[in-house]
């Protein structure tokens, strides 16, 4: 879905994965993709940059909103292709491995309490993550504006994981929320109880992301809400 002249969200649909919306954009320099799918799924993500002209080869950033496993899956590919790996500072040592994911930590602290699908869930985070582990080259920060494709603003939206970003572009006003957000019968709700560390401070990060008065809202796991 072309949200601005130089802003494409793409849509991956996968068995088990459901849909999501990675998020792609340029100008003359620079081919940034935001958020990297699932394990083993590259190739659906190849498949849907290929679609709007570009290639994985031509990405020269990828910024990664936090560090669940269905975001950072491709971001070591797209490094061993030559892109610059970006993530918030707290977020950088989890995505590493210097840290446990936040969401394996959460489900051993009450593991023999998960129910079946849980369960199964926590095994594929445990047998996956260790080989998606990637060296983050560039730390960000809250406020911080990235001068590539019209100005890439860093939002600090934590509760869902301690260091997750929202991103406003500048060029177009649409913002990428991550997992910080999402959309439901046309209207912007927070992020997701079921898969959220800390609900508390997720609400008031969605507080932030509702008053920074955006054109559209690029929401990774239901896509596209435009500003009623």
């Amino acid at each position: 879905m072309r949200i601005a002249d130089n802003v494409e969200m793409l849509e991956i649909s996968a068995e088990g994965a459901g849909s999501y919306y990675p998020v792609l954009l340029w100008d003359d320099k620079d081919v940034v993709l935001i958020d990297t799918g699932f394990p083993h799924q590259f190739d659906l993500i190849r498949a849907a940059m290929e679609s709007c002209g570009f290639t994985p080869e031509r990405v020269t950033k990828v910024i990664l909103t936090h560090q669940d496993v269905d975001h950072i899956s491709g971001a070591k590919l797209l490094r061993g292709k030559g892109a610059e790996i970006m993530a918030h500072e707290f977020e950088a040592p989890y995505i590493q491995g210097d840290k446990p994911l936040i969401k394996i930590t959460d489900m051993e602290a009450h593991l023999d309490q998960l129910p079946p699908e849980r369960r199964d869930f926590y095994e594929f985070l445990k047998s996956s993550v260790p080989e998606l582990y990637v060296h983050v080259d560039t730390l960000l920060t809250d406020g911080q504006v990235l001068p590539v494709c019209g100005g890439i603003e860093v939002i600090l939206t934590p509760g869902h994981t301690p260091g997750h970003i929202a991103l406003l572009l500048r060029q177009s006003g649409a913002m990428v929320c991550g997992d910080a957000a999402n959309t439901n019968d046309g209207q912007l709700v927070g992020a997701n109880p079921m898969m959220t560390h800390d609900m508390d401070t997720a609400a008031a990060s969605f507080a932030r992301i509702q008053a920074a008065n955006a054109t559209g809202y690029a929401c990774y796991h239901t896509g596209y809400l435009p500003k009623s």
